[in-house]
């Protein structure tokens, strides 16, 4: 739809690797609760606090841990999506860094401050072993220079 939020424009140089890809929509309940639903191409936020990231036709796709760069389409080097949780069978930052993208996707017009999906990124992080250092560095290096408009 032409009337959706559109995903900020980031310049990125370099070869910057997308390492996960989801087939079908995620859905994690938080617990927001928003005057008006937000709905655009790639997520959508409930006035329940339903967070919707949306596979579309072709899946979505992200990073995982930012940053990340490509040698030589050979090896991938950057930030550490931990091991295998035993639990979900994905690396432990899997669905904390694919909720955290999205949102930061559209961190400028959002209605959820950049601080709460921050404490979102921690809360779904679960019991991993660094994800207080995850956080810091998140809090402090993500966004920058963004404003936001919609919360």
């Amino acid at each position: 739809m032409d009337d959706w939020p559109q995903p900020r424009k980031i310049v990125r140089k370099g070869n910057f690797p997308y390492k996960f890809k989801i087939e079908t929509d995620y859905e994690y309940q938080t617990h927001w609760r928003l005057e008006k639903a937000f709905v655009s191409q790639w997520l959508d936020i409930s006035t329940d606090g339903l967070i919707t990231v949306k596979a579309g036709e072709h899946g979505y796709r992200w990073d995982g841990c930012t940053p990340k760069v490509s040698v030589l389409n050979l090896w991938i080097l950057g930030v550490p999506d931990g091991h295998i949780n035993y639990r979900t069978m994905k690396p432990y930052t899997y669905y904390a860094s694919l909720v955290h993208d999205a949102l930061y996707q559209y961190l400028d017009t959002v209605p959820v401050s950049k601080a709460d999906i921050d404490l979102l990124f921690l809360e779904m992080l679960g019991d991993f072993k660094l994800k207080k250092i995850y956080y810091f560095f998140v809090c402090k290096c993500g966004g920058r220079n963004v404003v936001q408009t919609g919360t």
